[in-house]
């Protein structure tokens, strides 16, 4: 195999990825609340699930403009019978309009256009469904950032000051309490905490 299907058959094995015994195929929202199972694990497994859940959202989004393709030929092709039917009873006493192609047009073929509309439907409703989806995974992303951010401040904060920057230009230091440092206060991690809490509420 080339690396294109090596990597495909990677990012479909990545729906076989468990936390907690729960994979990533079953889209259990569990796997989405940082707050439930191992935080470790979520963490760990954050990668393969934007790297799964975009690759099945651009599949989804491919398949809908498919679709959207095929409607449009077979819509030129019925279209175009349908004003060749009309011409053909063309007289000096009656000329046909738009409306007349469009009605001979949707009567030759309406159980097609319904086949289309429901097929049309059902498509841009997968991929709407998988674009938040993925969009939630996103999400969550943040919200382990800002969990870990706090934890690692509250974990240093016990003996020490974590310092946003030591003045020195190096972000992410821990040292004792510097003059020039910023230091993260517990204003700051309520804060976060508060970020964190809302996109729960809107995941």
């Amino acid at each position: 195999m080339n690396l294109f299907e090596n990597v495909k058959h990677s990012i479909d094995g990545l729906g076989q990825v468990e936390l907690s015994g729960i994979n990533l195929e079953s889209a259990d929202a569990k796997l989405l609340d940082i707050g439930s199972l191992d935080f470790d694990r979520h963490v760990a497994m954050q990668p393969a699930a934007i790297a799964y859940f975009g690759a099945m959202k651009k599949e989804s989004a491919r398949r809908l403009s498919a679709l959207k393709r095929g409607y449009d030929r077979w819509e030129k092709k019925q279209w175009a019978m349908a004003k060749c039917a009309v011409l053909s009873g063309t007289t000096a006493q009656w000329k046909p309009t738009l409306d007349d192609i469009k009605s001979r047009f949707i009567a030759d073929n309406e159980g097609e256009l319904e086949s289309w509309d429901s097929k049309l439907d059902k498509a841009e409703e997968e991929a709407d469904t998988l674009d938040a989806w993925y969009e939630a995974w996103r999400q969550k992303s943040f919200s382990l950032h800002d969990h870990a951010s706090v934890n690692l401040d509250e974990r240093y904060n016990t003996s020490g000051t974590l310092v946003a920057d030591g003045g020195n230009g190096k972000p992410g230091s821990f040292e004792g309490k510097t003059p020039e440092g910023k230091m993260l206060s517990s204003e700051r991690i309520r804060e976060v905490r508060a970020l964190i809490n809302e996109r729960k509420l809107r995941s």
